[in-house]
């Protein structure tokens, strides 16, 4: 939610400053005595193709068909609208508008090739000042809007870099809150285990012990003294059934609880909401099965705030008679085609190794991915029944 506030007031910024160009030039071309005056309509033309371009270019929220190369071309009309009306009228503000569009670069394109491209712009600005309208001192203009143009992608960049740092200590934080949590119920686990073999090693063999020689002592023994042996005998076998149902009990593995795992996650996020239907069969019981299956979430969540500008996800994990299923989709604006990245490409790899797979498509915008395990993994591997 943070990240979508600066992105607005960063794009309520451009448009500003927009208008205040925008606003000084017509008020400037509205006196008839302007010798450019007749050249308005044409002005007013390319001011709004600028903003048109700018607004459709800085609104990761709307979806564009052919993404990303819609945002490309409109990057390009933008700025070759920004040019045109600087070859009609000899403004020397108006490269407050470039200033403008290189600030939106390195969102689309590296630091390196967006440095390439502010050169080129500038020195478009000095080559039309020169050579188009013969205009005095354009090298000292270019120098000193130059200068800006620089200042503004630098800005630009850090300021993304920032955003990225953010992002990613955000999502390690939600993945370690998860793993803790799965630690814990891990911990609980071997807690009781442990307790469980405590029971069964030194209470179970005194208990044997004791059995042994109170059914020797019920033999040697005699009338009142034997009664009380036998009383004795009796109940030292009813404990020693007590105490291995206790063991039993505590032996049996309790479920690892993926939806408190997901609640965790779900916490860190105020700006997605997350839909979890989870079916109430299903138990986790080994540690690996559960990571893997909230690793393929978190990844799935990753995705969607990062690419598809989600504000819902909804998570279904069902338990079929062959095969364990886990859907995930958002209300997302994902592209059509989605090549697969280091985080997808992770996700088959877990899947794999315990013979699953994991498939990924969309659907007006919407991001899905299936992950399906083999009920025979699941069997050998004791994780889930």
């Amino acid at each position: 939610m943070k990240l979508f506030k600066l992105e607005l007031v960063a794009s309520l910024a451009g448009i500003a400053t927009w208008a205040i160009v925008a606003g000084i030039t017509l008020y400037i071309l509205s006196n008839p005595a302007s010798p450019f005056h007749h050249e308005r309509p044409y002005v007013i033309g390319g001011f709004l193709v600028y903003l048109l371009c700018f607004l459709l270019v800085t609104r990761h929220h709307i979806s564009l068909p052919f993404e990303p190369y819609t945002r490309y071309l409109l990057n390009i009309g933008q700025l070759l609208s920004a040019f045109w009306i600087h070859w009609i009228i000899p403004i020397n503000y108006l490269p407050i508008l470039t200033i403008i569009w290189v600030a939106t670069l390195p969102h689309f394109v590296s630091f390196r090739s967006a440095f390439v491209l502010m050169l080129l712009t500038i020195f478009s600005w000095y080559a039309i000042n020169e050579w188009h309208w013969e205009e005095d001192h354009s090298v000292f203009s270019a120098m000193l809007y130059g200068s800006f143009h620089l200042f503004a992608i630098l800005t630009s960049y850090q300021t993304q870099r920032s955003e990225q740092a953010t992002a990613e200590a955000e999502r390690l934080n939600r993945e370690l809150l998860a793993t803790q949590h799965l630690l814990a119920e891990a911990s609980k686990e071997s807690e009781r285990t442990r307790i469980a073999r405590d029971l069964h090693d030194l209470l179970g063999h005194h208990l044997t012990a004791l059995i042994i020689n109170l059914q020797v002592a019920e033999h040697l023994t005699s009338g009142q003294a034997k009664e009380k042996v036998t009383q004795c005998h009796s109940l030292a076998k009813l404990l020693m059934s007590d105490v291995r149902e206790a063991v039993s009990t505590l032996k049996q593995q309790h479920a690892l609880n993926l939806s408190n795992a997901i609640e965790q996650i779900a916490r860190q996020l105020p700006q997605l909401t997350i839909h979890t239907d989870i079916d109430e069969h299903i138990h986790i019981k080994d540690l690996d099965h559960a990571e893997t299956v909230l690793r393929c979430i978190q990844e799935s969540i990753t995705n969607s705030l990062k690419h598809s500008k989600a504000t819902e996800l909804w998570v279904s994990i069902q338990q079929h008679p062959r095969q364990l299923t886990v859907n995930i989709r958002d209300n997302g604006l994902a592209p059509k085609q989605v090549n697969a990245g280091n985080g997808l490409k992770g996700m088959q790899e877990r899947a794999s190794l315990l013979g699953g797979k994991v498939q990924w498509s969309t659907q007006k915008g919407s991001f899905e991915i299936n992950l399906s395990i083999p009920m025979h993994s699941l069997t050998e591997a004791g994780a889930f029944y």
